[in-house]
């Protein structure tokens, strides 16, 4: 853990937060099944919970600090050599939405509100989160935690959480656009973005992806994708054939219609849909932009969306992502901040990488 300790012991100026931070990290690593603050706790040789609780809700130290330190250790372990536009190893930035599903109300952003993740209403916190998706690994480096505008509504409630006095509705896109512009401001390479959902982004960021010339695959309705088709050809594309795709005019899972060519400095946008195997599955489109790049691109960026699901299953079934029981939003960033943390040490960490034996002479 000393690798670790160098990275955040700087961000706490009192030795009692500094230790229990490292037991919480230690505690997240381990084998244990439930990472709550008692276990934790326990497997530190606590008295009690007390002190990881302290840690989660009223110690002196600031989430947002690591969460830097986070991001700068994810993006130096997963540094590639210089790419031009156009290359198939460019990183991708993935934003994806976690369901934490709660039994009260008083939890910071805790609202009966629709689950894309489980396709229902359901009482639950709404986190977003931003993984960078590369040839070296992925890790999540960012979260938010979105605040219905009830909450904002509320200033009771909104004091039982702890919330900021100055705090202002964020909508699911913005919060997005702030999580996608501090990896921009440190990456060393320009990025692809890729928005698995269409509540995640609205046209204030896909204009601002474009003013910073950043390649993007945006997740598309299907009422959108038939308004940007040409006449005639929403039919075939957007249909899924009785008989599945084979029975179809168009045969092939990956299809395109180019928007727009790049001329005069202008981006290429393209449609990109996929045709499901399955009858009964609705194509999948999405809407493209990039200098000079190619179909294999686009894919590629489609599909580090469900790369990221599978790393956001690890933090919650390994790291604890899900476990904490803290209800103000100060608890709620520390946590989270901390299991991103873990899990990224855990991936990228050089005391966890095969040792290879001595040769013997």
């Amino acid at each position: 853990m000393n690798e670790l300790t160098d990275l955040i012991s700087h961000r706490f100026s009192r030795a009692e937060p500094r230790r229990l931070v490292i037991s919480y990290m230690e505690g997240l690593l381990s084998s244990e099944l439930r990472k709550t603050a008692f276990a934790l706790a326990s497997r530190a040789r606590e008295v009690g919970p007390d002190g990881m609780q302290r840690l989660l809700r009223t110690a002196k130290w600031d989430a947002d600090a690591v969460r830097d330190d986070l991001r700068a250790y994810v993006l130096r372990n997963t540094g590639v050599p210089e790419v031009g536009q156009g290359d198939r190893d460019r990183p991708v930035l993935v934003t994806a939405q976690q369901t934490f599903v709660k039994k009260g109300r008083h939890s910071a952003g805790t609202a009966w509100q629709y689950s894309s993740e489980h396709g229902r209403m359901e009482n639950c916190q709404i986190g977003l989160f931003l993984s960078y998706v590369s040839e070296q690994g992925t890790s999540v480096l960012d979260r938010e935690l979105y605040l219905p505008r009830e909450w904002l509504r509320d200033r009771s409630r909104g004091m039982s959480a702890v919330l900021p006095q100055r705090a202002q509705y964020a909508s699911k896109a913005r919060l997005n656009q702030q999580m996608i512009a501090r990896v921009l401001d440190d990456a060393p390479h320009l990025p692809w973005v890729s928005v698995p959902e269409r509540e995640l982004w609205d046209e204030d960021l896909r204009l601002w992806l474009e003013e910073r010339g950043v390649p993007y695959v945006l997740k598309l309705n299907p009422e959108d994708t038939a308004a940007l088709l040409p006449r005639g050809m929403a039919d075939d594309l957007l249909a899924p054939p009785p008989g599945g795709r084979a029975a179809g005019v168009n045969t092939l899972p990956w299809q395109t219609v180019r928007l727009r060519g790049p001329a005069a400095g202008r981006r290429a946008h393209w449609l990109l849909i996929h045709q499901p195997t399955a009858p009964s599955r609705r194509p999948q489109s999405y809407l493209c932009a990039g200098h000079s790049t190619t179909v294999t691109e686009f894919i590629r960026a489609v599909r580090a969306q469900a790369t990221t699901q599978r790393c956001l299953a690890v933090l919650r079934r390994e790291v604890g992502l899900d476990a904490y029981q803290v209800r103000t939003i100060t608890g709620w960033y520390r946590h989270t901040t901390l299991s991103l943390l873990a899990h990224a040490f855990r991936s990228f960490s050089l005391d966890r990488r095969p040792v290879r034996e001595p040769v013997r002479t």
